[in-house]
């Protein structure tokens, strides 16, 4: 979700803003920190927020769908109440290393041919 919505709010960017910022003499980190990102912030925000008030419906879903099988997200969620474990930690790391390598994918698979940068 907050993925299409920032890349949404990305292309509707225009490229003259950035190139103007290179051409006063900016790199690239100071180009997205005050041109790029001030520009797309509301997308972020309103995105995460969204975000996060539809995760808030998962859990008692899950939970009522599940029956007596024991899913990955109840397992989590029933250990959390323990504390936090390193077999937490880890599960964690994989499962947004996997949805980061995903949208990367996604994204250089669904990117215009001979369109650059």
């Amino acid at each position: 979700m907050v993925v299409i919505q920032v890349f949404a709010r990305l292309q509707r960017l225009p490229r003259s803003l950035e190139e103007a910022s290179s051409d006063l003499g900016a790199n690239a980190l100071v180009t997205f920190w005050y041109v790029t990102l001030p520009n797309i912030k509301t997308a972020i925000v309103g995105s995460g927020l969204l975000v996060f008030v539809l995760s808030f419906d998962e859990i008692p879903v899950t939970f009522f769908l599940t029956g007596r099988d024991n899913t990955l997200p109840m397992y989590i969620y029933s250990t959390m109440r323990r504390g936090v474990t390193p077999e937490i930690n880890a599960v964690g790391t994989l499962l947004i290393l996997f949805s980061v390598v995903l949208i990367l994918l996604a994204a250089f698979l669904t990117r215009a041919p001979g369109r650059k940068r």
